[in-house]
Parts: C-alpha cells; sequence; structure tokens
C-alpha cells in the first residue's frame, strides 16, 4: 500500500498519544498549520483532561488514534507531543482490531519524535513509514519559516527529505543504501524481541535521545551491539544525543564516542551529529520506512529519503 501525502489544503489529525500539552502550544501549533492553509481535525481528547503523565486515559487516546487513522477525510496524523504512553495506547488497540490491523490497513504517515518512535515501531512492521518531525510546541514556537520546518512538510508532501551537516569527529566516511529504521534510542532498546523491534537487515539506523545518563547509553548501545543489531546494518545515523549527563563518578565517554566505539568494528559508514531530535533550535525530520542513501565525507555529510511512489 502507498503512503497517501499531506495534499495542498489537506486535513491533518492532531492526537496527544502520550504526554498531555499545553493549551498554549496545542492551539498555537494547530493554528501555525492552519495558517499554511491546512484543514486541523483535533482529536476528542487530544487537549482532553491529564491523567497522571498521560494526556488522557490510555482507552481515550487509543480511541483518537484509531479515528484518525480511519476516517477517510483525514490525510495525515500528526502528534502533539511525545513524554511517554505510546506503546500503552498501542496496547489499546484491541476494540479496533489491534495495533498491527490498524496499521496494516492506514495509507496515512504519522508525525513525531522522541516517544513516538513507538507508534512508527508499529508502522514499520507492517512495511509502512513515518516521520520523525517536530510536534506542536516547535510549530506554536518558531517561524514557519525555519529551514527543519519547511523539510519537514516537504516530506509529509512529498514524501522526501535531504539533511545535511557536518559530521561531528568519530564519524566514519563512507556511503550506505537501505531502508531506514529507528528513531529514539530508549525507546528502541525497550523494543527488543519484541514484534515492534524492526529488522536490522541491510537497514540504516538512525538514533537520538534525550536526558540521559551516560552509562545508560552505553547499556543501551550494548544490548544492541550484543544481539547481533549493531553487526547486521549497513549504516548508522546518530542525531542530537540532548542534555547527556553523568552520575556520581564520570563515564569519561560521550554518548556519540560510545557509539563510535561500539560499532568501530564493522565496516559502514557512521554519521555523528544529524540536526534531528530533541534540540528546540532544529529538528530536521527523518522518514523512517523510506529508502535512504547515507553519504558520509571528511567535512560534509547527507542522509537522502525517499518513499516509494
Amino acid at each position: 500500500m502507498k503512503q497517501r501525502l499531506l495534499p495542498p489544503g489537506g486535513t491533518i489529525a492532531i492526537i496527544s498519544p502520550s504526554g498531555s500539552i499545553s493549551t498554549e502550544y496545542l492551539d498555537g501549533g494547530a493554528r501555525a498549520l492552519a495558517n499554511l492553509g491546512y484543514k486541523i481535525e483535533l482529536m476528542p481528547h487530544a487537549a482532553g483532561e491529564a491523567e497522571g503523565v498521560f494526556a488522557a486515559a490510555d482507552k481515550d487516546r487509543a480511541a483518537d488514534l484509531a479515528e484518525a487513522l480511519t476516517r477517510p477525510d483525514i490525510d495525515i496524523v500528526w502528534c502533539a507531543r511525545g513524554g511517554y504512553g505510546a506503546m500503552r495506547t498501542l496496547a489499546s488497540l484491541e476494540p479496533y482490531g489491534g495495533w498491527k490491523h490498524l496499521f496494516a490497513t492506514t495509507d496515512k504517515l504519522v508525525v513525531g519524535f522522541s516517544d513516538i518512535t513507538a507508534l512508527h515501531a508499529a508502522a514499520g512492521a507492517v512495511h509502512h513509514a513515518g516521520i520523525l518531525g517536530p510536534m506542536l510546541k516547535h510549530l506554536a514556537t518558531r517561524s514557519a519559516s525555519s529551514p527543519d520546518l519547511v523539510e519537514t512538510l516537504r516530506a509529509a508532501t512529498e514524501g522526501r527529505a535531504d539533511v545535511s551537516c557536518a559530521p561531528l569527529a568519530g564519524s566514519r566516511p563512507g556511503e550506505a543504501r537501505g531502508r531506514l529504521i529507528g528513531g529514539n534510542l530508549s525507546i528502541l532498546y525497550s523494543l527488543l524481541g519484541t514484534d515492534l523491534c524492526p529488522s536490522p537487515d541491510g537497514a540504516i539506523l538512525f538514533i537520538e535521545d534525550l536526558s540521559e545518563y551516560r552509562y545508560h547509553v552505553d547499556r543501551m548501545i550494548q544490548a544492541l551491539r550484543f544481539s547481533g543489531f549493531l553487526s547486521r546494518l549497513s549504516g548508522v545515523v546518530v542525531g542530537q544525543m540532548t542534555g547527556m549527563r553523568d552520575g556520581a563518578t564520570p563515564f569519561g565517554r560521550t554518548a556519540y564516542e560510545i557509539v563510535a566505539d561500539a560499532t568501530a568494528a564493522y565496516a559502514y559508514p557512521t554519521l555523528l551529529g544529524l540536526p534531528s531530535g530533541h534540540d528546540p533550535a532544529a529538528n530536521y525530520p527523518v522518514i523512517l520506512g523510506a529508502e535512504a542513501v547515507l553519504s558520509v565525507g571528511q567535512s560534509a555529510a547527507t542522509l537522502s529519503m525517499r518513499l516509494a511512489r
């Protein structure tokens, strides 16, 4: 099934499948998309009464997701924020045939990152795609002409994106081609051994994360290494590792050095420092499930992504 792209004047459903979002950000982000000429469909519980850390009860968040994925008048699903709760939302989709049925029978892209990686993993498990990209807070507080937001809309409307940067020290030059997988490292790590875990065979892995202890990052990367996940890839891209910290005893390596060390035995290229992730100043889109070309040179690198049409 080909993925539906966002047409001019198309309809965007806004959902909150994880944490709650302030009305200021929700309304501001929705207004920013409306100002670009799109119709906005705010799902019933996107701004509902928060239940603990969640935007609404599990069953209500699941109901919003199911409606957004199945309503024929909705073109794309845009998540309001991450936080925590997307995996619980997926687990609550049984009344609608279960997550596998819903994602296998929809042609819609989901936009979001961080905890939304779980929804992208569900799409990837049935060979569909999703866009890791800015959510409502970014849209509410940034100019619509910001290059990363422009590129995110290009991904949503054209099914392609190209992100370039200067590779950080420790990157390994080369070129790789393959299906793009991954997302937030903590979420990917939690999916190991489940039906939601993406196959690494010949794929290019993208990871990013926020506010993790460096030894936690090492633990997660070592799990990918010892499971054989890293050895089966064709390339690795590390986005923003934002707010990484040490415990009482310094770990002695940065998050980028941890990844570089763990992948040193493999011949594929590695790009450290793609401007995608939790830095609010720049969060360029990554199209998971797209066919990608990774080119890493000594002073410049590009990740090009295309959805099959």
